[in-house]
Parts: structure tokens; sequence; C-alpha cells
């Protein structure tokens, strides 16, 4: 078996900063640094030109210059139909997300010696199935064999519990990263780390507290000088940095100075800690309201359990507020344990442990004796050892340790409202009907539901599935996304009564793959659909790859 077969990775795609990471030969994760010998990539790409890309910290910088022609934030678009033209070609947030993965595989390559083509990516434990498949979608466009998506709780808590063994415990994640927000219950034990349950907001995160201490920045300006800088597109964009390297200097200092000049004019603006934290304490808020639903629904689903240990995850979280805010509301002791990097050295952790697991799996499965199979799989794990310079004992740990996740969000399918006794008179009224919830085990139960037809002397019936799109479930067809290709007809049925029945049957499998029956029961006529969400197929994919590919990266 070749030495490349084993060289994986484990990325962390973040909103505003990435990181890859791999087990060296210790047993240990490192980091690989970036060409600015860096341990986090800005998740920034400007397109210089039409066969030159740019990604990091250059290209953040590009932005006060070629405001149109950089791209920040874009995982907060994963999982949408968004498209952005640059040079002629049309670019999705998968195929731009690709970039970023490109040029943190060539950093890992620079900094390994070696190819980076294996990896394990990580997502906001919130993140649907849309954009976990968008994800995956990104990886496979950016050329990498995508080996996993693992929560990125999930991925922290396994670098928590391999640096502190903090085995038999419930940990509570709170993740604040760049652009999302999500908090996860977590069990770790010696051979297990089961997601109890997670909540979130993937449209909350360190840069709305960028944007408001931007905004507050620009106000006091504007009132110093009398000038409105606002149209000037070079002066916004340095605000924005100035902003944000502000707010990382008042998680170590009371007040920062701050010299503005733009427009023509100049001001001094003083910034104190205390300020900044009134300023944003509504969006610290939102996130205590989450972390309060979250042990809602822990205290439903496990009553009696209680929080070991609070883990803070995410850049974001280093600001003094976040822990004397759950010290104050909850009582606990928060532990920063590697903000920055925790994620991408779980996923590194993970994704080794994928490897080694189905190198005992192959071993397994090829048949023979207890012995036979014993020695087999004792060879296979000591060749891993041999070939990686890790501990056999370090590698079956990694191999052993199972994860067990939830369902982020809810899916259902649309139905005909006709809970009103007029309801054949008025004009439809969809909703949808949800069979699986957030926070369902995976795999899930058999969900079943009985429907009916609607109309007189009806012969078909359509099957359309819908993902929850909100923070809460709701029935609103504007609270839910329509799955691509999750859509059916049962149709050459007899003419049939209103109220006939149609029997529907659901399920999500552990790699989030949704499979539906729907059976019309007087005929046997039926319709299977099983779909891994997504917005792009198959083909749009491989065409993405392919534009990709023709792209030089660079940072």
């Amino acid at each position: 078996m070749p030495d490349e077969s084993l060289k994986v990775f484990g990325i962390d795609l973040g909103t505003t900063y990435s990181a890859i990471a791999y087990v060296d030969e210790t047993g240990r994760p490192a980091v690989c640094r970036n060409t600015d010998s860096l341990e986090t990539t800005p998740s920034v790409v400007f397109f210089e030109n039409e066969s030159n890309v740019v990604v990091g910290s250059v290209a953040k910088n590009s932005a006060i210059t070629y405001p149109d022609q950089v791209v920040s934030l874009i995982k907060r678009e994963m999982g949408s139909e968004a498209v952005y033209d640059y040079h002629g070609t049309t670019y999705t947030p998968e195929s731009i997300s690709a970039l970023i993965l490109k040029q943190l595989a060539q950093d890992a390559a620079t900094h390994t010696g070696g190819p980076a083509t294996r990896a394990v990516i990580t997502v906001p434990a919130y993140f649907g199935m849309l954009e976990r498949t968008a994800t995956k979608n990104a990886g496979q466009i950016a050329g990498l064999d995508v080996i996993g998506i693992v929560p990125e709780p999930v991925a922290a808590a396994l670098h928590y519990e391999a640096t502190t063994d903090a085995e038999d415990r419930t940990i509570l994640v709170y993740d604040l990263g760049g652009g999302t927000f999500d908090t996860t219950a977590i069990r770790v034990s010696s051979d297990e780390i089961e997601v109890l349950c997670t909540d979130g907001d993937d449209h909350l995160g360190g840069a709305d507290w960028d944007a408001r201490l931007r905004d507050y920045l620009l106000q006091r300006f504007t009132e110093s000088t009398g000038t409105d800088a606002e149209d000037d597109e070079e002066f916004m964009q340095s605000l924005a940095t100035t902003a944000e390297e502000t707010k990382k200097q008042l998680s170590r200092a009371e007040s920062r100075p701050v010299a503005l000049r733009g427009a023509g004019s100049s001001a001094r603006v003083e910034v104190t800690r205390e300020l900044f934290e009134h300023e944003t304490r509504d969006l610290l808020d939102k996130t205590i309201d989450i972390v309060r639903r979250t042990l809602e629904t822990l205290r439903d689903k496990r009553p009696g359990t209680t929080i070991d240990d609070v883990l803070l995850v995410g850049g974001s979280t280093k600001m003094p507020a976040v822990a004397e805010r759950l010290r104050a509301e909850f009582g606990w002791e928060p532990k920063l344990h590697d903000p920055d990097l925790a994620v991408a050295k779980g996923a590194a952790l993970y994704a080794l442990g994928r490897v080694v697991h189905k190198e005992k799996q192959d071993a397994e499965d090829a048949g023979g004796t207890a012995e036979q199979v014993r020695e087999r799989v004792a060879e296979a794990v000591g060749g891993v050892a041999a070939q990686t310079g890790i501990s056999v004992r370090t590698l079956e740990g990694l191999a052993a340790k199972q994860t067990r996740n939830v369902l982020p969000k809810a899916f259902g399918v649309k139905l005909v409202d006709t809970s009103e006794p007029d309801w054949q008179s008025k004009p439809k009224r969809h909703y949808v009907h949800h069979l699986v919830h957030a926070n369902d085990a995976l795999p899930t139960e058999v969900r079943n539901l009985q429907a009916a037809t609607v109309e007189e002397g009806q012969q078909g019936v359509e099957i359309e599935l819908f993902e929850q799109s909100g923070v809460v479930a709701g029935p609103e067809l504007a609270e839910n996304k329509a799955l691509n290709e999750g859509k059916g007809l049962i149709d050459g049925l007899p003419p049939m009564p209103v109220g006939s029945p149609v029997d529907i049957r659901m399920t999500v499998d552990a790699e989030g793959l949704l499979e539906l029956n729907a059976t019309e029961p007087s005929t046997g006529k039926s319709l299977d659909i099983k779909v891994r969400v997504s917005v792009r197929s198959d083909e749009e994919v491989a065409e993405a790859a392919k534009v990709v590919a023709g792209i030089t990266v660079s940072s």
C-alpha cells in the first residue's frame, strides 16, 4: 500500500479563516503553515484575472483596492443557488470554496513534502444536508478525495478528548466562528462521541461583531469630521479591516485608540471594551438564547443530564464577554481550548481514524478463520504504524472511536391544507409536514404518514420533499427549502375519490441519505425517492471541477 493512501488531512473550512492539519509521526495533530508561515488562512478569494486567483491575506488586503473582484464570507452562501461572474466565468459558492480548499491543499503539500489529496472537511453542526453536500461538492471540485464530512464540534471534542483524557463526560461546545454559531451537547466516552443535540444560527458570527464596530467607527468619523465617507470604497474596506483588528485587540486591552483617515479627513476615536460590549450585547444575547434552547432540548431528550465541561471553539470566543456571560448566566467555567485550531486538529484525528478503520474492515471482510482474521487485522494496523510512525496503540484508539450524529434540520413532504371545513372551495394552501426532525438521532427510525388525495377523480399523486431552512422548524413553505431531485409522481391510477389514502415512509441514514417510499394501497403503485440533498447535479460538479483545475491559485 503506497504511503500516499495513508496521508490524510483534516480541513476546517471557515467563514473567515481556514486551516488544514494532519497527524504527525508522534500521533499528535499538527497544523500545516501557509506561505506566510501562519497556521490559518483568510477565507477570501481575489479574482485577479481569468486564469489566476489569489487566496488568503493578499486577497483580503486586495479588497481595499479591488472590492468588486474579492469574495469573502462565501461559507454563508453554501447550499444556496447563488452565482457570481468574474472575467466571463460563472462561479458558485461551491466552486469559490473549492479555490480556498485548493490553496489549503497546496500549502499542505508544501508543508509535508507530499501530495494532499485525501481529506475530511468540517461543517458547522447546524449546517443542514444541503450545506453539507455543498461542502463535499466543494472538496470534489477542488480535486480532493473527501472521505468524510464531520461537524465542527465533534472534531473539537475529539481533539479535546485526545489531549485531556476527558472520557465519560458530557460537553457543551459553544462554537462562535467568523460567520456561524452553534451549540452542541456531546457525550464523550472511551469508544464513542455521541452528539446529543445541536442548535445554532448559520448567519451569526464574529463578522457581525466586526460589522457593528465598523458602523460605530463610521458614525464617530462622520460626527467628528462632518464628512460622509460611505461612498469611498477604499476607506470603507480599510475601515472593515481596522474594525476586525480593533476587536481582537480589545480582547487583550481595555481600550484602543483608532486613527481613521478617508475622503480627505481624519479623526481619532477611542474605543473601550465596555463600549464595544455594549454595542454588541444583542448579538451575544442571541447566542445565549440558543444555548438555552439547546439545554431545553437536552432536558427533553436526556432528562437529568448535566453539563460537565463547556468548551469554547472559534476565534471569536476569545472575546472576554463570552466566558463572562456564560459564567454569569449558567455558573459554568468555560474552557478556551485551542479555539482557532481545535477543529482542524480534531478533523485530522477523525480522518486518520477513518482510514485505519477501513484498513481493519477490509482485513476482516477477507474472511477465513477467526485467528486468520485477527492476524490480518494486526498486520493491517501494523503496516499503517510502520508507514506513518504512529504507534499501534494510538491507531487502534483512533479506529475504535465511533461518532454518532443527529439530524441538524427537519425534512418533510408538501401537503394541501384541509383543516378548514370549506377548504375545497378556497384556493389551495400548501404546507410542509415534517416526518423527521432536528436532533433526531441518525440513522432515524422509519417515520410513517398517511396522507390523502384532495381532488375527486384524482389519478396521480405528486410527492415533493423539503428541508427546514429557518432556525426553528415551521410548516410554511417559506420556512423550508425544496430539495433538488426530491420530487416524484405516482401516476396511472384509476379515478379515486377525495380522501383516498397514500402511505408515506421516510428514513435518513447515518450518512444523510434520505429515502422515501409513497404507496397508493389499492393498486400497490408506489414511488421511491433516494436523495443526497444537493443544489448541484453531478454534471455541474464535474464541470466546475474542470474550471477550477484550469485556474492557478496562489496566496
